[in-house]
């Protein structure tokens, strides 16, 4: 329930989030202001534009290292439990590559003949890392373009939560904004912030309106949409976040078992570090030379040999290589069909039913 704040002669509404006068922190010689009323700003999902979304998740990645790493290691007394998450991925985004570089940086370059396979062993491992990342991301992205498309729920919709602060009380480290997912989780969705402005409750749940013929309610009444549909987009959320992970384990599986086939030895790298200097970034080439430069190089040195490692995972080197390559394709196929299924039928409206309680709050009923 939205309140009223009056701040130096003027009103303002509290949506759940306290509002501060316009005032100073004293740090010694050093004064550090509080957000003030023009500055402050209700939360808000952000918009679906792509390079508003690439903008967001980039100063979330950059906020890691820039600021929550440092205000974690500072002590800060208002540190949160979603900096402590954020920081929490540092890890994993350093490790990997990392990891990677160390397997080069083992290669003896003046003995030539333990060079080259251990050249091989070294691209193998850092195809193995770029393959992990990309089958985990993949395996996400899939479940939620399954969701997005029958469902309307997108689980990476963010949104910007103002934070009331404009520093920590160390006076140091500014954090007036977080971007979290609105569909982070069963407890953490943001009911709140699906709703509209308007005049009658119609107008007020036309986001739910609208998520329900999505869902198959196409009968129900308007005016109660948003009960209607909180129990089916809470299964949503539960089942798309545990077939993200489940199915990543199958795709990174994958990933890790092509990165190790022959497909991927070549010798010609002389020649691909050639064609980027003077193909790509050469002086007074042509756009379009750059172009079909490009094209060619992701045909030859990415897409084909790609192919190729697919077919020889397959295949297998001998029966036992054969059999977990079989193995492992089918079950990610499998895992992957039997995600879609489920996630379709058991959100699906027509599968549940609702009957009104005390208090106008649904009871989800499964149909006998």
């Amino acid at each position: 329930m939205a309140s009223i704040s009056t701040i130096n002669g003027a009103n303002y509404e509290n949506h759940g989030i306290k509002t501060m006068p316009e005032n100073s922190l004293s740090f010694g010689k050093k004064e550090k202001k509080i957000i003030t009323p023009e500055e402050y700003k209700h939360d808000e999902i952000v918009g679906k534009n792509p390079a508003t979304r690439f903008l967001v998740n980039t100063e979330k990645t950059a906020n890691i290292p820039l600021v929550h790493f440092p205000r974690g290691l500072g002590g800060a007394p208002d540190y949160t439990f979603y900096e402590f998450l954020q920081t929490a991925k540092f890890p994993y985004y350093v490790g990997g590559p990392i990891l990677a570089s160390l397997f080069y940086a083992g290669i003896k370059f003046d003995a030539f003949k333990s060079a080259k396979p251990a050249k091989n062993v070294a691209k193998h491992m850092a195809l193995g890392v770029g393959f992990y990342y990309a089958g985990a991301m993949l395996a996400k992205s899939l479940v939620n373009t399954t969701l997005k498309l029958s469902r309307g729920i997108d689980l990476n919709q963010p949104y910007r939560k103002i934070i009331p602060t404009s520093t920590n009380q160390t006076g140091a480290f500014q954090k007036d904004i977080e971007y979290h997912n609105l569909f982070e989780s069963i407890d953490f969705t943001r009911w709140d912030l699906l709703y509209k402005d308007g005049e009658n409750t119609q107008d007020i749940n036309k986001k739910y309106n609208k998520l329900a013929k999505k869902f198959g309610l196409r009968d129900s009444n308007p005016n109660d949409a948003d009960s209607t549909l909180k129990p089916l987009i809470r299964k949503a959320i539960a089942m798309g976040r545990a077939w993200q992970y489940a199915l990543t384990a199958c795709f990174v599986t994958l990933g890790i078992g092509m990165a190790n086939q022959k497909a991927w030895e070549t010798d010609n790298f002389v020649g691909f570090r050639h064609q980027i200097k003077h193909g790509i970034f050469g002086k007074d080439v042509p756009d379009e030379m750059r172009i079909q430069t490009a094209k060619n190089l992701f045909k030859d040195y990415m897409w084909t040999p790609f192919k190729e490692s697919f077919k020889e995972f397959w295949k297998g080197q001998n029966k036992t290589t054969s059999i977990a390559g079989k193995a492992t394709i089918i079950t990610t196929a499998a895992a992957l069909v039997l995600a879609n299924y489920l996630i379709l039928t058991k959100t699906s409206a027509r599968n549940h039913k609702t009957e009104r309680t005390t208090g106008n709050k649904p009871q989800e009923v499964k149909k006998q």
